[in-house]
Protein backbone atom coordinates (compact mmCIF):
# COMPACT_ATOMS: atom_id res chain seq x y z
CA UNK A 1 0.00 0.00 0.00
CA UNK A 2 1.59 3.21 -0.96
CA UNK A 3 0.15 6.54 0.90
CA UNK A 4 0.28 9.75 -0.36
CA UNK A 5 2.50 12.29 1.82
CA UNK A 6 -0.47 13.67 3.56
CA UNK A 7 -0.60 16.62 6.06
CA UNK A 8 -4.94 16.59 6.57
CA UNK A 9 -6.53 19.56 7.14
CA UNK A 10 -8.50 18.93 10.49
CA UNK A 11 -5.99 16.10 11.25
CA UNK A 12 -3.32 16.69 13.45
CA UNK A 13 -1.00 18.24 11.36
CA UNK A 14 2.53 16.52 13.54
CA UNK A 15 4.78 18.63 13.05
CA UNK A 16 4.70 20.97 9.82
CA UNK A 17 2.26 23.48 9.28
CA UNK A 18 1.82 22.84 5.55
CA UNK A 19 -1.81 21.10 4.90
CA UNK A 20 -2.86 19.16 1.98
CA UNK A 21 -7.29 18.84 1.71
CA UNK A 22 -8.17 15.44 1.86
CA UNK A 23 -9.86 14.60 -2.04
CA UNK A 24 -13.20 15.64 -1.50
CA UNK A 25 -16.67 16.41 -3.72
CA UNK A 26 -17.86 19.19 -3.93
CA UNK A 27 -20.82 19.18 -1.58
CA UNK A 28 -21.46 17.54 1.74
CA UNK A 29 -23.54 14.15 1.86
CA UNK A 30 -26.68 14.45 3.82
CA UNK A 31 -24.79 12.16 6.35
CA UNK A 32 -22.33 9.17 6.50
CA UNK A 33 -24.37 6.20 5.84
CA UNK A 34 -25.23 7.79 2.38
CA UNK A 35 -21.60 7.66 1.18
CA UNK A 36 -20.52 4.27 0.30
CA UNK A 37 -17.23 2.83 0.98
CA UNK A 38 -15.21 -0.03 0.93
CA UNK A 39 -12.92 -0.99 3.38
CA UNK A 40 -10.12 -0.14 4.25
CA UNK A 41 -11.45 3.47 5.18
CA UNK A 42 -8.67 5.49 6.58
CA UNK A 43 -10.76 8.16 8.71
CA UNK A 44 -8.15 9.84 11.07
CA UNK A 45 -4.82 10.75 9.80
CA UNK A 46 -2.13 12.46 11.33
CA UNK A 47 1.27 13.38 10.24
CA UNK A 48 4.69 14.06 11.88
CA UNK A 49 8.65 14.12 10.29
CA UNK A 50 10.85 11.50 11.80
CA UNK A 51 14.82 11.30 10.59
CA UNK A 52 14.75 8.83 7.72
CA UNK A 53 18.37 7.09 9.20
CA UNK A 54 16.78 6.56 12.32
CA UNK A 55 18.50 3.12 13.87
CA UNK A 56 15.65 2.62 15.84
CA UNK A 57 11.77 4.56 15.74
CA UNK A 58 9.68 3.36 18.42
CA UNK A 59 6.25 3.92 20.02
CA UNK A 60 4.43 2.82 22.77
CA UNK A 61 0.04 2.50 22.55
CA UNK A 62 -2.68 2.14 24.73
CA UNK A 63 -5.51 1.69 22.86
CA UNK A 64 -8.91 2.62 25.18
CA UNK A 65 -11.49 1.98 22.53
CA UNK A 66 -14.65 0.10 23.24
CA UNK A 67 -13.93 -4.02 23.25
CA UNK A 68 -15.99 -4.57 21.14
CA UNK A 69 -15.58 -2.61 18.50
CA UNK A 70 -13.75 -4.67 15.91
CA UNK A 71 -11.64 -4.45 12.84
CA UNK A 72 -9.55 -1.02 13.68
CA UNK A 73 -5.58 -0.84 12.58
CA UNK A 74 -3.89 1.68 14.99
CA UNK A 75 -0.53 2.44 12.62
CA UNK A 76 2.10 4.22 12.26
CA UNK A 77 3.46 4.49 8.23
CA UNK A 78 7.17 5.90 7.33
CA UNK A 79 7.66 7.01 4.00
CA UNK A 80 10.38 5.87 1.86
CA UNK A 81 11.83 6.97 -1.30
CA UNK A 82 9.84 6.43 -4.75
CA UNK A 83 6.70 6.03 -3.18
CA UNK A 84 7.98 2.92 -0.88
CA UNK A 85 7.50 3.05 2.83
CA UNK A 86 6.52 0.60 5.83
CA UNK A 87 3.85 0.28 8.31
CA UNK A 88 3.89 -0.80 12.00
CA UNK A 89 0.82 -1.21 13.98
CA UNK A 90 -1.95 -3.22 16.39
CA UNK A 91 -5.15 -4.98 15.50
CA UNK A 92 -7.12 -5.47 18.75
CA UNK A 93 -10.05 -7.93 18.47
CA UNK A 94 -12.97 -8.99 20.55
CA UNK A 95 -11.53 -12.55 21.22
CA UNK A 96 -8.80 -10.93 23.59
CA UNK A 97 -6.17 -11.21 20.68
CA UNK A 98 -4.71 -8.49 18.45
CA UNK A 99 -2.98 -8.85 15.46
CA UNK A 100 0.07 -6.85 14.95
CA UNK A 101 1.73 -6.00 11.52
CA UNK A 102 5.12 -4.61 10.25
CA UNK A 103 5.34 -4.29 6.63
CA UNK A 104 7.20 -3.15 4.18
CA UNK A 105 5.65 -1.75 0.80
CA UNK A 106 8.25 -1.77 -2.47
CA UNK A 107 9.99 -3.66 -4.74
CA UNK A 108 13.11 -5.32 -3.93
CA UNK A 109 12.86 -6.74 -0.65
CA UNK A 110 13.50 -10.06 1.20
CA UNK A 111 11.75 -12.07 4.05
CA UNK A 112 13.56 -13.03 7.14
CA UNK A 113 11.41 -14.14 9.54
CA UNK A 114 8.92 -17.26 9.68
CA UNK A 115 6.52 -14.45 10.21
CA UNK A 116 6.74 -12.92 6.83
CA UNK A 117 6.01 -13.60 3.10
CA UNK A 118 6.66 -11.71 0.14
CA UNK A 119 4.17 -9.32 -0.84
CA UNK A 120 2.69 -6.31 0.85
CA UNK A 121 -1.56 -5.61 0.03
CA UNK A 122 -1.47 -7.32 -3.65
CA UNK A 123 1.63 -5.43 -4.22
CA UNK A 124 5.51 -5.56 -4.00
CA UNK A 125 6.73 -5.58 -0.52
CA UNK A 126 7.26 -7.83 2.62
CA UNK A 127 4.60 -8.50 4.84
CA UNK A 128 4.89 -9.63 9.08
CA UNK A 129 2.30 -10.64 11.01
CA UNK A 130 1.31 -11.90 14.34
CA UNK A 131 -2.47 -12.83 15.26
CA UNK A 132 -2.05 -14.51 18.77
CA UNK A 133 -1.14 -11.45 20.92
CA UNK A 134 -2.98 -11.36 24.12
CA UNK A 135 -4.55 -8.07 24.44
CA UNK A 136 -6.72 -5.98 26.77
CA UNK A 137 -8.48 -3.03 26.37
CA UNK A 138 -6.31 0.17 28.13
CA UNK A 139 -2.73 -2.33 28.26
CA UNK A 140 0.12 -0.53 26.39
CA UNK A 141 2.20 -1.90 23.96
CA UNK A 142 5.20 -0.51 22.91
CA UNK A 143 6.72 -1.33 19.19
CA UNK A 144 9.64 -0.71 17.65
CA UNK A 145 11.66 -0.93 14.63
CA UNK A 146 15.07 -1.60 14.38
CA UNK A 147 18.07 -0.92 11.53
CA UNK A 148 20.82 -3.50 11.34
CA UNK A 149 23.69 -2.77 8.55
CA UNK A 150 25.89 -5.90 7.33
CA UNK A 151 27.80 -7.49 4.45
CA UNK A 152 24.06 -8.01 2.86
CA UNK A 153 22.84 -5.02 3.09
CA UNK A 154 19.99 -2.90 5.32
CA UNK A 155 17.36 -4.75 6.86
CA UNK A 156 14.30 -3.97 9.99
CA UNK A 157 13.29 -6.04 12.66
CA UNK A 158 9.89 -5.21 13.99
CA UNK A 159 8.91 -5.99 17.48
CA UNK A 160 6.23 -5.72 20.21
CA UNK A 161 6.67 -6.18 23.81
CA UNK A 162 3.43 -6.08 26.64
CA UNK A 163 4.18 -3.32 29.30
CA UNK A 164 2.23 -5.55 31.41
CA UNK A 165 4.46 -8.37 31.06
CA UNK A 166 7.61 -7.00 29.22
CA UNK A 167 7.35 -9.80 27.53
CA UNK A 168 9.02 -9.04 24.02
CA UNK A 169 7.86 -10.69 20.72
CA UNK A 170 9.39 -10.49 17.11
CA UNK A 171 6.59 -9.52 14.99
CA UNK A 172 9.16 -10.07 11.47
CA UNK A 173 12.17 -9.16 9.78
CA UNK A 174 12.92 -7.45 5.95
CA UNK A 175 16.09 -6.97 4.45
CA UNK A 176 15.65 -4.27 1.41
CA UNK A 177 17.21 -3.82 -1.68
CA UNK A 178 20.75 -2.88 -1.82
CA UNK A 179 19.87 0.67 -2.97
CA UNK A 180 18.18 1.45 -0.42
CA UNK A 181 20.27 4.17 2.32
CA UNK A 182 17.35 5.47 4.30
CA UNK A 183 13.97 6.42 5.00
CA UNK A 184 12.29 10.08 4.19
CA UNK A 185 12.00 12.12 7.03
CA UNK A 186 8.15 12.28 7.21
CA UNK A 187 5.54 9.53 8.48
CA UNK A 188 2.06 9.47 8.87
CA UNK A 189 0.06 7.94 12.05
CA UNK A 190 -3.35 6.47 10.46
CA UNK A 191 -6.56 4.66 12.03
CA UNK A 192 -8.24 2.52 9.98
CA UNK A 193 -11.56 0.19 9.83
CA UNK A 194 -9.90 -2.45 7.36
CA UNK A 195 -13.50 -4.87 7.64
CA UNK A 196 -17.50 -4.49 8.38
CA UNK A 197 -17.66 -1.71 6.17
CA UNK A 198 -20.24 -0.46 3.61
CA UNK A 199 -21.05 3.18 4.43
CA UNK A 200 -19.07 5.93 5.87
CA UNK A 201 -21.54 5.22 8.93
CA UNK A 202 -20.32 2.40 9.91
CA UNK A 203 -16.62 4.74 11.32
CA UNK A 204 -16.84 3.78 14.62
CA UNK A 205 -15.83 6.27 17.80
CA UNK A 206 -12.13 5.69 18.99
CA UNK A 207 -9.58 6.81 21.91
CA UNK A 208 -5.86 5.77 21.72
CA UNK A 209 -3.14 7.17 23.42
CA UNK A 210 0.54 7.18 21.88
CA UNK A 211 3.89 7.77 24.33
CA UNK A 212 7.34 7.57 24.23
CA UNK A 213 7.57 8.06 20.01
CA UNK A 214 11.10 8.42 19.84
CA UNK A 215 13.30 8.29 17.02
CA UNK A 216 17.07 6.63 18.63
CA UNK A 217 16.07 7.78 21.91
CA UNK A 218 15.02 11.62 20.70
CA UNK A 219 11.28 12.13 21.35
CA UNK A 220 9.50 13.38 18.71
CA UNK A 221 7.44 16.70 18.69
CA UNK A 222 3.52 16.77 17.70
CA UNK A 223 1.00 19.43 17.57
CA UNK A 224 -2.30 19.34 18.49
CA UNK A 225 -5.47 19.54 16.44
CA UNK A 226 -9.23 19.45 15.98
CA UNK A 227 -11.59 18.04 13.26
CA UNK A 228 -15.01 18.95 12.73
CA UNK A 229 -17.05 16.60 10.56
CA UNK A 230 -18.34 18.02 7.31
CA UNK A 231 -19.27 14.54 5.57
CA UNK A 232 -17.89 15.43 2.23
CA UNK A 233 -16.65 12.00 0.56
CA UNK A 234 -12.99 11.90 -0.18
CA UNK A 235 -12.10 8.81 -2.55
CA UNK A 236 -10.11 5.45 -2.01
CA UNK A 237 -9.62 4.62 1.29
CA UNK A 238 -9.85 8.09 2.26
CA UNK A 239 -13.42 8.18 1.20
CA UNK A 240 -14.57 8.29 5.06
CA UNK A 241 -11.79 11.14 5.92
CA UNK A 242 -14.35 13.77 6.86
CA UNK A 243 -17.09 12.03 8.62
CA UNK A 244 -15.80 12.16 12.10
CA UNK A 245 -15.22 14.86 15.15
CA UNK A 246 -11.97 14.06 16.66
CA UNK A 247 -9.22 16.21 18.56
CA UNK A 248 -6.19 15.25 18.97
CA UNK A 249 -3.99 16.16 21.84
CA UNK A 250 -0.31 16.30 23.96
CA UNK A 251 1.42 16.98 26.46
CA UNK A 252 4.73 17.84 24.81
CA UNK A 253 7.07 16.25 22.45
CA UNK A 254 6.98 12.40 22.56
CA UNK A 255 3.40 11.52 22.82
CA UNK A 256 -0.04 12.52 21.87
CA UNK A 257 -4.07 11.43 22.58
CA UNK A 258 -6.62 10.60 19.77
CA UNK A 259 -9.96 10.78 20.48
CA UNK A 260 -13.12 10.57 18.70
CA UNK A 261 -16.98 10.41 18.32
CA UNK A 262 -18.88 8.04 15.90
CA UNK A 263 -19.85 9.06 12.51
CA UNK A 264 -23.22 10.49 12.37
Amino acid sequence: MKFPVLKVVGAAALLGSALVSLPVAAHAADGPASIPASPPQHFINTSHDVPGDFGEYRYTVQVDTDVQTDNIYYAHYLYGPDGTGFYSGIQPHTTGKAGVRFSYFGPGATPLHDNCKSGADSGKGVTCAIDDLEYAKGRKYTIAAKRSKDAEGISYTGTITDESTGNTRTIGAWRLPSSFTKFNDSANAFIERFKGIESCGDIPAVQVSYSNVTADGKPIAFEPESHTAGNKPGSGIYTCGDVSDYTVSTDGPGGYDVKSTPAS
